[in-house]
Order: C-alpha cells, then sequence, then structure tokens
C-alpha cells in the first residue's frame, strides 16, 4: 500500500533537517511525496500471473505460455516521480505502451539502499518493543537496519503493508519537528514473538518482482565518497530480487547544474556512469546531454545558453526548473528527453 501524502513543514532536528538551499540541491521542493500511479486502475492485481513467460512472449499469447506481468514500475528518488516538473516520467513512458499500468514509487531525497528496501531487494530488518505482538495493539519499531520511509524533507506520514513472522501488518513513519518515529500495526490480533531483525516482507516489493522495472538509484548518493559501491551494491540487489526472466532497465546519474566537464562532481559522476555502462551494458540508459534529433523529436529549439550547456556536457538549462535553487532536477521538457530514452530501450529490448 502506497498512501496519499500532503506537503508539510520540514524536520527541524540535528539529524534530519536540511536548509531550504540543500532541500532544492538534494530532493524537489515539486514533489514532497511518495507517488503510487497505475494508469490502468483495477487491473494491476488481474494482470500479474503467478508465474512469468519467456523473454519471447511479449504478447501472452496463450499458446506460447503464460501471460507475462505488463506493469512498469519506476523505482527512485525525486528524480522518479517528476520534481522540477508536474508529473512523474513514467506517466510519459507509460503513454507510450497504452493498456500498461504504471507504477511510480518515489521518497524525496532517498539514497539508494533505501529505494532497494522498498523495491525488495535489500531486506527489510526490524526489531520492537517487547519483542512481542500484544493483540491488535500499535507497536513501536526499536530498530530497523534503514529508515526505508524517512526524508530529511517534511513530516508527511508514510505506510506500508506487509508481513512480519507471518503476521499481516502495516509499517508506518511518522515525523515531527523532534523527530521520527516507526510503528507496526497487526491487521488481527497476535501474541507471537518478534525475533530481534526480523523480516519484514513488504507487499508492494512482492507484488511488482514480476514487473518490468525501471530502477533511477543514487543522486543522493553522490556527495559521499562511497557513492560508487553504495549505489551497485543497492541496484545489484534489486535486480537479483526481480523474478526471472528479469526485465529491467538502469538509469544513469543526472548531472546538477554546477557539475560541469572539468569539475570534480563532474568526474565523480562520469566515473559511476561509465561504471553503471559497463556493468549493465544494454539495460543501461545513459543521462548525456540531448542530442539535437532528440531535441528536434520534442520540437525543443536550443537557445545559446543550452548550446553553451550542451558544450559542458550537461543538461540545458532551457530543461531545468526556473527556480534556479533547485540543481539537482530538470523539467518536463528534461523528463520528456529521459522517457523517449527508456522507451527506446524498452522496444529495443522487447520489454
Amino acid at each position: 500500500m502506497l498512501d496519499d501524502q500532503e506537503s508539510t513543514p520540514k524536520i527541524n532536528n540535528s539529524k534530519t533537517a536540511l536548509s531550504r538551499r540543500r532541500f532544492f540541491h538534494h530532493s524537489g521542493a515539486a514533489l514532497l511525496a511518495t507517488t503510487f500511479l497505475t494508469s490502468c486502475e483495477g487491473l494491476l492485481d488481474d494482470i500479474l500471473p503467478k508465474k512469468n513467460g519467456s523473454e519471447n512472449e511479449a504478447s501472452g499469447d496463450e499458446e506460447s505460455g503464460p501471460k507475462r506481468d505488463q506493469t512498469l514500475a519506476f523505482f527512485g528518488d525525486s528524480l522518479t516521480i517528476g520534481a522540477g516538473g508536474s508529473r512523474p516520467y513514467g506517466d510519459i513512458v507509460g503513454a507510450a505502451f497504452p493498456g500498461r499500468p504504471v507504477v511510480s514509487d518515489g521518497i524525496v531525497g532517498q539514497i539508494a539502499m533505501s529505494i532497494a528496501i522498498r523495491q525488495g531487494g535489500t531486506p527489510l530488518k526490524i526489531s520492537v518493543e517487547g519483542g512481542k505482538f500484544d493483540g491488535a495493539k500499535e507497536l513501536k519499531v526499536t530498530k530497523l537496519n534503514n529508515e526505508f520511509l524517512s526524508t530529511p524533507i517534511n513530516y508527511t506520514t508514510y505506510s506500508r503493508t506487509g508481513t512480519v513472522v507471518g503476521v499481516k501488518c502495516t509499517i508506518t513513519r511518522k515525523a515531527n519537528d523532534t523527530g521520527e518515529s516507526y510503528t507496526i500495526k497487526p491487521d488481527a490480533e497476535s501474541t507471537l514473538a518478534i525475533p530481534e531483525d526480523s523480516i519484514f516482507e513488504l507487499d508492494d516489493a512482492l507484488r511488482l518482482k514480476t514487473a518490468t522495472q525501471i530502477l533511477w538509484y543514487g543522486r543522493n548518493n553522490i556527495t559521499k565518497g562511497t557513492a560508487q559501491d553504495e549505489i551497485l551494491t543497492a541496484l545489484d540487489d534489486s535486480i537479483a530480487f526481480i523474478e526471472d526472466p528479469k526485465r529491467y532497465l538502469v538509469v544513469g546519474m543526472l548531472q546538477a547544474r554546477p557539475e560541469n566537464k572539468g569539475t570534480d562532481r563532474y568526474n565523480q559522476v562520469i566515473s559511476i556512469n561509465e561504471k553503471l555502462e559497463s556493468r549493465y551494458g544494454s539495460k543501461y540508459v545513459p543521462m548525456t546531454p540531448p542530442t539535437a534529433d532528440e531535441m528536434a523529436a520534442i520540437n525543443y529549439t536550443p537557445t545559446e545558453q543550452d548550446l553553451a550547456d550542451i558544450e559542458n556536457m550537461n543538461f540545458p538549462t532551457g530543461m531545468r526548473p526556473d527556480d534556479r535553487s533547485d540543481e539537482i532536477h530538470i523539467n518536463d521538457k528534461g523528463y520528456q528527453i529521459v522517457a523517449n530514452r527508456v522507451i527506446a530501450k524498452l522496444k529495443e529490448l522487447k520489454y
């Protein structure tokens, strides 16, 4: 279960508070919530098969085998939910594949490991106060291996459903100006023990493991020296979790406005992208500046500034938000470029 959210004030404590500038730099003020969108509401459960067909069973022909899952699932951070633009770029992709459900699951400001937990590749481990269920009461979570629903941006309440020690539960993140907390609440009464570091299996992760997944991880890891290893580990774990035959794409790191050719940060981003391309090959979607043909395809005429940006190996200013304090994100024109690249890859790989 992915719930609708509302924008709320920034968390104000030493562990999670961000300055307004850092907020724009890492997360995006345009969208402060998780979105879970489907282009065909009500069809998701009907089209998820118990078993996938082969890679050649794209049409789901009854004579060739079981119909494969047609869902397009997009996992990531604020870029996945379209911060800087007006909608998730997955919606644009979905429009090119009529009838296919689209799920866009992003939380602003998150690092790769948090995304990988929501996706299912990294197991979520929890411990609770008292070490057992107490009827149907809500229990405080005392330990998590990762605050997978957390963001330093808002007080928004996020919830997911799942199972721990065989009991159906809802896990919830709440936040206020003194910090945040996690709780679990069982669907029915239970007194079962919950051992330390019990695995909480997320319903959405299990339901979407047969989908075609588009993974855009790591922009919020970039400030760390260990970014490359953390991103690769999260991606590899996520890909391993996807049910065979695996259908996935890995989207490269998008450069921020100041990360022009020759800067240290540019070199870091390029190094990570080269590693991603080497590792994932044809399933890698590059985030290089748009080409003349790509801009013509969306009827975009670059300005002199845009051409200078492209010469500096960066996305053009005209494809960035008008608010220049947002250094990370792109606008609807930029997301159209990203979406077109994903569409082309999905068709090329017959996903």
